[in-house]
């Protein structure tokens, strides 16, 4: 993976340019922020909501979608997934022109062609591998986040230096971006939504009834698996140090005991249902159908597994866990 950095970009392609940021939102308001920090021309399209108002807060004059649409060079389409297909006919396709450069952080909806797309624009990715809010944290101290980029259609034969222009503006060269495609990026998030982190909370779960029914109480397990903090740091250090080097930082009998049992937890039956997953689900588009289809049916499933969930004991007895966690920080701030 070659890595670009601020040498190989330049600011030129957006010099004279009006960026126009299509919804206000996480990713929406650090990247609007850090490319007016850059010294580019930058205008905000938003319903009106909430966001609209932070826009306002921010120094911006908001449009409507439309309107920034039509006014933008470079559009960069920051609503939700969901939303574009819905809201694409009537606020941004009618701003969709010859010569405009279109962006998006996700490679959903191009990626499995549910944006009809004109042969005319230049259609690039600009994804941060990081939330809008440590996005917009990082530009202000001077580093970047790493992020992918990714041209899917070069109209102008220069879309490479603009989606390269973005990054830099944004500040991603400062942490390094590299290179994808649309479909990639969407897959891969897919498999990690699906895939890895199902896994894990299912895994977590799992391992909350099982102490439980052993006799560890609810808050203590909770405590152990997540809300000590301890699971994060074990994280960061991962991302810092290596995934079996950060081990060096724990005992000779952690150490033992997670790399003697660590093979005996994953059967088989897994790692089929895993390949299945990535196989039919994600890489041949099932999902993208069943969420499609969960969309148009008025999401009633997920507000049925999110109840589900938050029902769950372990979620129940988290409550009393983060409250007392919240007050003894709390309390250490005061002395």
């Amino acid at each position: 993976m070659k890595l670009l950095k601020d040498p190989d970009a330049t600011l030129e392609p957006l010099k004279g340019k009006t960026v126009a940021v299509l919804g206000y939102g996480n990713q929406g308001r650090a990247q609007s922020l850090n490319l007016r920090d850059s010294g580019v021309h930058v205008i905000v399209g938003n319903r009106d909501d909430a966001y609209k108002q932070q826009a306002v807060v921010d120094g911006f004059q908001p449009l409507s979608i439309r309107q920034a649409a039509e006014a933008g060079d470079f559009l960069l389409i920051l609503t939700s997934d969901e939303s574009q297909p819905a809201i694409w006919g009537e606020e941004i396709a009618p701003g969709v022109r010859a010569g405009k450069t279109l962006v998006w952080a996700s490679g959903y909806n191009v990626g499995f062609g549910l944006i009809p797309l004109s042969p005319e624009v230049d259609v690039v990715m600009v994804a941060p591998r990081m939330t809008g809010n440590m996005v917009r944290i990082l530009y202000e101290h001077g580093k970047g986040a790493l992020a992918q980029f990714a041209v899917h259609q070069d109209a102008s034969g220069h879309a490479r230096e603009r989606v390269l222009a973005l990054c830099k503006g944004i500040g991603l060269t400062r942490g390094g971006v590299f290179e994808s495609s649309f479909r990639e990026e969407a897959e891969l998030d897919l498999f990690a939504e699906q895939v890895i982190w199902a896994g894990l909370t299912a895994w977590f779960v799992e391992c909350f009834d099982i102490g439980v029914a052993h006799g560890f109480s609810p808050e203590l397990m909770v405590m152990e698996l997540y809300a000590s903090g301890e699971a994060s740091e074990i994280l960061g250090s991962m991302a810092r140090n290596g995934f079996f080097k950060q081990m060096t930082h724990h005992s000779t009998t952690s150490q033992y005991g997670t790399l003697s049992r660590e093979p005996e937890l994953i059967t088989e039956e897994m790692r089929q249902r895993a390949r299945e997953i990535l196989r039919k689900d994600i890489k041949g588009g099932a999902f993208v159908k069943e969420w499609s289809q969960e969309q148009a049916s008025g999401s009633a499933r997920l507000e049925a597994l999110r109840r589900q969930v938050l029902a769950h004991p372990m979620s129940l007895a988290e409550d009393n866990v983060i409250r007392a966690i919240q007050s003894a920080h709390a309390l250490d701030t005061r002395k």
